[in-house]
């Protein structure tokens, strides 16, 4: 896996937690999708205590609206990060 793949990956699961009516099933596919292609496809650089907690912690973001909104906040700082 890339680090581009990566990005595309996280920032699909972040556009699906902005839908309305998020589909927690699909996010939660995702996500773990994301960490088998990391651990089976090599990882690139990247900030594992940041991106690899939020990938795995969706089902406690899906019971904490609060604890959502400040996993996503760091996230989404480092995707937009000029050195991405």
């Amino acid at each position: 896996m890339t680090s581009d793949e990566l990005q595309a990956d996280v920032h699909a699961i972040l556009a699906a937690e902005k839908e309305p009516k998020i589909d927690w099933a699909m996010v939660e596919a995702m996500c773990l999708r994301a960490i088998e292609r990391l651990n089976t496809e090599g990882q690139p650089e990247y900030p594992y205590d940041l991106v690899y907690h939020f990938l795995d912690d969706v089902d406690i973001r899906r019971k904490d609206p609060s604890y959502a909104a400040v996993q996503r906040e760091p996230i989404t700082t480092w995707l937009t990060a000029p050195n991405n």
